[in-house]
């Protein structure tokens, strides 16, 4: 006989939301290294340095240039769009997660999302 607060039900909300959280946890600290060993500098710099990195070492006519360039604005605005909807897929997690939750439980996740950086 099993108690109803630790059915398998329970049980795997419960690996379900430590899987989430430790997913949140990692990719932000992934994140936060990648920025920590970036140079500072705007994303428009970095574009313009790697085009004219591969400019020189590959010998590119003006016109592979200009095409290198929109091939990168595109993936930079495409990769914009990927984090806004990674974001809100977040969110939405967040929210079917604490139907699950007794307050006190939501209480805590909350507090375990904002210590990871995350926001509802």
């Amino acid at each position: 006989m099993t108690d109803s607060g630790t059915g398998p039900t329970a049980k795997a909300v419960g690996v379900m939301a430590i899987i989430f959280v430790s997913g949140v946890a990692t990719g932000l600290l992934a994140s936060r290294l990648v920025d920590f060993l970036a140079p500072q500098r705007g994303t428009q710099f970095r574009i313009e340095a790697t085009v004219q990195d591969l400019a020189e070492r590959l010998t590119l006519n003006p016109s592979q240039i200009e095409d290198i360039q929109a091939i990168l604005d595109d993936l930079i605005m495409e990769e914009a769009e990927l984090l806004g909807e990674l974001q809100w897929n977040q969110m939405e997690a967040h929210e079917r997660i604490l139907r699950f939750l007794t307050p006190e439980q939501a209480d805590r996740f909350r507090s375990l999302v904002q210590d990871t950086g995350e926001t509802e």
